[in-house]
């Protein structure tokens, strides 16, 4: 059985960043935005690298996913919308979104 602290912790709900509404940069190179740095693991669905914001020095997670086909397109899509309506301080939230080469890529706190 599976047993959740409902508790509230204090201090600990504090979100890393303001909530902004994310649209999905396309055409855009993340790394004029983003310094790429090591990788942080890989996955089925992709590879996830740390990454700093140029313009805030923010450190952030950047996930890319590749796009093959159309439905590809449109599931991470999806989890773009998802995400952007699922804001909590203990969920993983979007910072930013682009598309290009064929893939996506997520900045993720």
């Amino acid at each position: 059985m599976i047993k959740v602290d409902e508790s509230d912790p204090i201090g600990e709900l504090e979100p890393s960043f303001p909530y902004k509404d994310i649209t999905i940069r396309r055409g855009v190179d993340m790394k004029e935005h983003y310094e790429l740095q090591s990788e942080i693991g890989r996955g089925k669905f992709g590879t996830v690298f740390k990454c700093r914001e140029k313009a805030t020095s923010l450190m952030l997670a950047a996930k890319f996913v590749g796009i093959v086909h159309k439905q590809d397109r449109r599931n991470v899509e999806r989890e773009v919308e998802i995400m952007c309506e699922l804001q909590h301080p203990r969920l993983i939230q979007l910072y930013d979104a682009f598309e290009a080469n064929n893939a996506m890529c997520f900045i993720l706190e």
